[in-house]
């Protein structure tokens, strides 16, 4: 629907795929902003025992959340990066051209993304 209300700037056929992501993207960070204003999620103490199946499919909620959680809590300019790169699977010219900025910028931005995410998660196992 945004890209629809916005077709009249869509750029060339060569730049419409970036445009694309980058409406998707800001929508996407709107939310999970929007989310995390409304309640802070807490994650379980302890995960139920289960069998394989369930317990992986339980690991992959709990990473979403971490990874919800971690990316809400990155600046904008990282925000962007990471859900390009880790969650759509962009790879880092892809970001780069998606984004205007340099691959070098990308790769600056997700090694700073990494280090916020290490002191976060060392700050959480302390709690």
């Amino acid at each position: 629907m945004r890209v629809h209300r916005h077709i009249q700037s869509a750029p060339d056929d060569a730049a419409a795929l970036g445009w694309i992501y980058r409406i998707s993207t800001n929508y996407c960070l709107n939310l999970l902003r929007d989310r995390a204003r409304a309640a802070e999620p807490t994650a379980p103490d302890e995960l139920p025992e289960t069998d394989g199946a369930a317990l992986s499919l339980d690991l992959r909620f709990v990473n979403l959340d971490t990874a919800q959680r971690l990316i809400t809590r990155a600046p904008e300019k990282l925000q962007e990066v990471a859900v390009l790169y880790y969650l759509d699977g962009l790879e880092q010219e892809q970001v780069a051209e998606t984004l205007g900025i340099s691959r070098r910028t990308v790769i600056n931005r997700l090694q700073e993304f990494i280090e916020r995410s290490r002191k976060f998660i060392g700050k959480e196992e302390l709690a």
